[in-house]
């Protein structure tokens, strides 16, 4: 008979140690997880911190949360498992009464892209681990990490002026700065225009005469497809990849110059969208910034064939420098910049492959990169 009390003794005590664990496990449990920054570049190592606060009596001798996060946030140590474009990453924790555990993991940013922790799994057991017991946990942690910007001095956008400015052919008001010369006075310009000197030595009205001028600008143009008939997807993902980081070193190197920028490109920064990029012109980090932002957000699939898409804007391309970056050269490509080039405008052009040799000649520039693709 004692051995029968015995057994059933215990068997309602791990009823009971069941019992509350079922109940309580999870009251009074608080879990929290966030980066250490909100904004890094390729490459960057940064923290995954993991909070998790047992403000009851009750222990939790064994405790998991399940990351769900993208296969491109490499968690330094961890056993994680990857399926496709996901990285699954388990973190095991051992709570006393009203106890609380920081975790940081070093995680390394592999790929430019807006990332999130896209879902916590928090997972429990009783002592004597019959029970299974789980809850979804707080997963709002994100962060945005730039295109590193390719560094090579062949990439940096100088002022091709000291003053940042270059002369053209017309504008509507002439600068006052800029004196070619001197010219007779007509009877339409101010007195303070009036060259005396000339006057006294030519005996009659003498005039400066102002060059007219335009200050330097820049516009870089982003060829989102990856080969000349490509139809939106993009197929050679990395070469595009590539395209992105010149496109953020040229954006960097206009930061020296303080030349205002504007970026375009047959591309989105929205799933699913046909809207392509069109910003303001501007200058200054903060301007910068922003468009790095942007690239780390673009989609990789093109809004319409690049052909169509320089005809379509062409008139609406007035800097006086273009920058294209492209993963090819095409027909139409070269003669948007021929075009362009007849108006006055210096145009340059970087392609992710060799330009076929008809193109021989021209201003355009290979930028080579040892790199495996990617899926």
């Amino acid at each position: 008979m004692e051995f029968i009390a015995v057994g059933a003794a215990i068997l309602v005590i791990f009823a009971l140690q069941n019992y509350f664990y079922q109940k309580y496990a999870f009251r009074d449990l608080e879990y929290h997880c966030s980066f250490s920054t909100d904004q890094a570049c390729e490459g960057d190592e940064i923290e995954l911190i993991e909070e998790v606060r047992n403000k009851k009596w009750l222990p939790l001798p064994w405790f998991k949360s399940e990351i769900t996060t993208s296969r491109w946030l490499d968690f330094a140590g961890a056993q994680s498992v990857v399926s496709d474009q996901t990285r699954f990453v388990p973190s095991f924790f051992m709570l006393r009464s009203r106890q609380k555990v920081v975790r940081r993991w070093k995680v390394t940013c592999l790929k430019r892209g807006e990332f999130s922790i896209d879902q916590v799994v928090l997972v429990t057991t009783d002592l004597l681990g019959f029970s299974a017991l789980s809850k979804a946990g707080e997963s709002g942690a994100r962060i945005t990490v730039l295109p590193k910007p390719i560094g090579e001095d062949e990439l940096a956008v100088s002022p091709r002026y000291i003053t940042g400015d270059i002369m053209v052919r017309r504008q509507l008001v002439a600068d006052p700065f800029y004196i070619s010369g001197v010219r007779e006075y007509t009877g339409r310009e101010p007195m303070n225009l009036i060259h005396w000197n000339a006057t006294a030595r030519e005996q009659e009205l003498m005039v400066f005469q102002n060059d007219y001028t335009s200050r330097q600008s820049v516009t870089v143009l982003l060829n989102m497809q990856s080969t000349e008939f490509e139809q939106h997807e993009v197929i050679r993902r990395e070469t595009v990849e590539n395209a992105i980081r010149i496109c953020a070193g040229l954006f960097d190197s206009t930061l020296t110059s303080g030349m205002p920028l504007r970026f375009m490109c047959n591309g989105t920064v929205t799933k699913g969208s046909r809207q392509s990029i069109e910003t303001a012109e501007y200058w200054g980090r903060e301007h910068v910034e922003g468009l790095l932002q942007m690239l780390a957000k673009l989609q990789l699939h093109s809004t319409e064939d690049f052909g169509v898409y320089l005809d379509n804007i062409f008139s609406e391309v007035t800097s006086t420098d273009i920058i294209i970056v492209t993963s090819f050269v095409s027909d139409a490509l070269m003669n948007f910049a021929a075009r362009k080039e007849q108006a006055g405008t210096n145009v340059k052009i970087f392609t992710l492959t060799r330009a076929p040799s008809r193109f021989d000649g021209r201003n355009i520039v290979f930028a080579d990169f040892d790199k495996e693709e990617q899926p």
